[in-house]
């Protein structure tokens, strides 16, 4: 089969292993032109960015910027007015949520957003339930050899974690389908800087897995000391697309992103 006729099957509700198979590289996730509206208006003018495996990606840029929009587009969540999504080279746009999830992209969003009345077991399994029984062990052993602090919590309900131990468990369930591409939103807020240190190293292994990481940030130093390409989004607008050591050594950039607003 070709890959056109892979892809042109794969259209078909539910059939993402089409597509899966239709590539030799399916970690690869690039944007190209997007613009996505948010309230019926375009908060993302025409972003290209290409997030490629084995790498940590970032995209910075101040509150407002159309971070949060951009994310959500990925995983299907937001309307894609013009340009498209691809991953490894197939294009996933506008993709309802779960068949962005089994093609494998597994998005983080901003805000925590575990279910705070069941336990950490509970809320691990509610993440496989589209895994089949040998894949969901064996992605809540990754999980939890990545995250060793959770054991002692397995049992406890959500609201009762620390801010830093809700963020390993929804990172956990990012993880535990084995995902070709991670995005995480805003990995860092609200966090004590001692638990950022914690979390970091854990997407530096997941990249060096081979997975394509995109981190969207607002803090620049925590991204860019991670990160081998960089992003800054501005009025919903990239700014600046280069390397992420260059980055460091431009200020201007960097104040204009984080001090002043639009």
């Amino acid at each position: 089969m070709t890959d056109e006729a892979s892809v042109a099957d794969a259209s078909a509700d539910g059939d993402v292993a089409a597509v899966a198979s239709s590539s030799t590289d399916m970690s690869n996730l690039v944007l190209g032109d997007l613009t996505v509206d948010r309230g019926g208006r375009p908060v993302v003018h025409d972003v290209s960015l290409e997030v490629p495996p084995g790498e940590i990606t970032t995209l910075l840029g101040p509150n407002g910027a159309g971070k949060s929009s951009l994310a959500a587009a990925i995983a299907g969540l937001a309307r894609v007015r013009s340009g498209s999504v691809s991953l490894g080279g197939n294009d996933i746009t506008s993709w309802r949520p779960e068949r962005v999830r089994h093609a494998g992209v597994s998005v983080v969003p901003e805000g925590r957003r575990l279910l705070t009345d069941l336990t950490v077991a509970d809320n691990m399994r509610v993440a496989t339930y589209s895994l089949d029984e040998e894949a969901a062990e064996d992605g809540i052993a990754y999980t939890r050899s990545l995250f060793p602090e959770l054991e002692r919590r397995w049992d406890s309900f959500g609201r009762l974690l620390s801010g830093g131990e809700q963020q390993m468990v929804v990172l956990a369930q990012a993880l535990v389908s084995r995902p070709k591409v991670l995005v995480v939103d805003e990995l860092s807020l609200g966090l004590a800087p001692i638990v950022v240190k914690r979390l970091t190293p854990v997407l530096a292994e997941v990249a060096d897995s081979g997975v394509a990481v995109l981190l969207i940030e607002q803090f620049a130093q925590v991204a860019l000391a991670m990160a081998t390409k960089a992003y800054v989004l501005e009025g919903g607008r990239i700014r600046y697309d280069g390397s992420a050591t260059e980055l460091i050594n431009q200020p201007d950039v960097l104040h204009s992103a984080y001090l002043l607003q639009d």
